[in-house]
């Protein structure tokens, strides 16, 4: 692998589970690159969550994003070009098209500078997404939260009763979803479980999309903004300045029923749904290494009450 100092350092250290991925990934990149006539030489792993982002240092900046099947490429960039046609500040791609290698679908992207913290451009961007209209756009899945939740449950690195208590969890959120009166109608969402990622390169504020739009509820995003100030040490930012910001931007337009997200009913549900899926995120990556499936325990044991809120979202 002709890769960077950066992830050359990473392979170096990582487990073999997690540098065969990026050995995989890493070939799809440069097969790809064949196709393109970009150069992977000294490639650098920005993250591979929730796909594999590769820096290319040798092609005008440009980045390459490795994702598990070419239809989730494909996704990406016809959200970024919807996005796009509703004038919402968004990175876009450098082709128009899906480099297939490997059985995975590589997308190359302009590069949109340094991740920004500040949570009113996240505000603002999230606000932007949900003035779309998504009866014009058919092509969008409906968003739910459930499908697939619990694949890789099986083959994860816990004991019976960690497994057992994540699907008892899953469904009894799964009916207490199935029961929440949305005061708002769809639209187009995000559907992440944080903040919207802004990125600044220091001329544009633009969001850089990691995974396809959904059609849902707003609520969703709105939620996912705020639930770690909530219940996570050491991620404080001020969700004031986010509901601020993105009530005034939706000013004209249908708005949440309540200015405060947490007063709403079905907050706590869907924050706890939020919180279940970013569990399962860390036990499906659990057979990567050591510190992982430490992390998956910990979580765990936060769901079930046996650490005081606010949580240490890593390990102990």
């Amino acid at each position: 692998m002709s890769v960077g100092s950066r992830t050359t350092q990473l392979l170096q250290r990582t487990s073999q589970a997690r540098r065969q991925l990026l050995t995989a990934s890493y070939s799809a990149l440069t097969q790809a690159c064949e196709l393109t006539a970009d150069d992977p030489q000294d490639a650098e792993l920005v993250t591979d969550r929730p796909v594999p982002v590769w820096s290319l240092p040798r092609s005008r900046s440009t980045l390459a994003l490795v994702h598990p099947d070419p239809d989730s490429a494909w996704a990406l960039l016809r959200d970024a070009h919807l996005l796009r046609e509703h004038r919402v500040a968004v990175a876009g791609p450098w082709y128009d098209t899906v480099r297939v290698a490997g059985g995975h679908g590589v997308t190359f992207w302009t590069d949109p500078g340094a991740r920004s913290g500040d949570p009113t451009l996240s505000a603002w961007v999230t606000a932007s997404v949900h003035r779309i209209d998504p009866g014009s756009h058919s092509a969008l899945p409906q968003h739910d939260p459930f499908a697939g939740l619990l694949d890789g449950l099986d083959d994860a690195p816990l004991d019976d009763a960690g497994r057992r208590f994540l699907r008892e969890r899953a469904t009894l959120l799964h009916h207490e979803w199935d029961a929440i009166d949305w005061p708002t109608p769809p639209t187009v969402i995000l559907g992440d479980r944080a903040m919207a990622p802004v990125h600044d390169d220091g001329t544009h504020t633009r969001l850089a999309l990691r995974h396809p739009l959904w059609r849902g509820h707003r609520e969703w995003d709105l939620v996912a903004a705020r639930w770690r100030s909530e219940l996570l040490t050491g991620h404080r930012v001020d969700h004031q300045a986010y509901a601020d910001t993105y009530l005034g931007y939706e000013q004209g337009s249908t708005i949440p029923a309540h200015a405060y997200i947490g007063a709403w009913p079905g907050y706590q549900v869907v924050r706890d749904i939020v919180v279940l899926a970013a569990v399962i995120d860390t036990v499906r990556r659990a057979h990567l290494d050591a510190s992982t499936r430490q992390q998956a325990v910990h979580q765990i044991s936060c769901l079930r009450g046996a650490h005081p809120r606010p949580w240490t979202w890593g390990q102990r």
